[in-house]
């Protein structure tokens, strides 16, 4: 979340204190406004992207099968895969309900065969974790941001002290905007960069006609059919080729 927030301020880091404050103050209300909009037309339980992801683990779950080993315990097989539900404890085998609070297609596949079994369960979603709910995502966002006047409008400070900016040392090069990116980044970026290399390598191979180049092939004689020389060069001595220091 600090990352994709971080993001948006990409064009205030290098203004001024109050002006990048401002900027931080205009996003914010824009993004309130707009995910308020977003959850007045919003139906059901879940959020809209968790509902898109939630429909989805349905569809997987349809295909699996479950045997009840006990009231709280699940083993549900796939087609290459078997996991271990435990509805008591919301956890699986696979982890992804552990970590994420999101049913996974194993979890899912076990409450819809207690749901077979007449065992009260309720709707699926209220398995899933609050944190994909509806209600919490407009709580998260129920503040609001006032607005406030220009700085012509603001109050004149009566410190009797007068307050001057410290001294600033320019620092060497152009100032720094882009943000450090992680190990993980840096990597796939380099791999991305071999892979074009690559590309480019394989295309330069091609020439302007659109066909490949006789570069690291074995050229063949349409003469004798030997291998390591042509028609022009050959001597007819079992597809070898005869040099002209061995011809002399």
């Amino acid at each position: 979340m600090c990352e994709s927030f971080n993001k948006q301020l990409v064009g205030a880091r290098d203004k001024p204190v109050i002006t990048c404050l401002e900027y931080i103050r205009e996003y914010m209300t824009k993004r309130i406004i707009n995910v308020k909009k977003m959850v007045s037309k919003a139906a059901g339980p879940l959020t809209p992207n968790a509902r898109k992801t939630f429909e989805e683990i349905k569809t997987e779950a349809s295909q699996l099968t479950v045997l009840m080993v006990d009231d709280h315990n699940y083993q549900v097989n796939g087609l290459r895969s078997q996991c271990v539900v435990n509805v008591k404890y919301k956890t699986c085998t696979c982890r992804k309900w552990d970590l994420t609070g999101m049913l996974c297609k194993h979890a899912m596949a076990a409450i819809n065969d207690m749901a077979i079994n007449n065992m009260n369960v309720g709707i699926p979603e209220q398995w899933v974790s609050e944190t994909y709910w509806l209600h919490t995502w407009k709580r998260v966002y129920d503040n609001q941001i006032m607005p406030i006047p220009s700085e012509d409008y603001w109050m004149p400070s009566r410190c009797p002290t007068t307050l001057i900016p410290p001294k600033h040392h320019k620092q060497i090069g152009r100032p720094k905007k882009k943000r450090t990116k992680s190990w993980d980044e840096r990597k796939k970026r380099v791999d991305e960069d071999k892979r074009t290399k690559r590309v480019e390598e394989v295309e330069r191979g091609f020439s302007k006609g659109g066909r490949m180049t006789r570069k690291g092939g074995t050229v063949k004689c349409g003469n004798c059919g030997g291998f390591g020389h042509t028609r022009k060069t050959c001597t007819g001595n079992n597809g070898t080729t005869t040099t002209s220091a061995q011809r002399g």
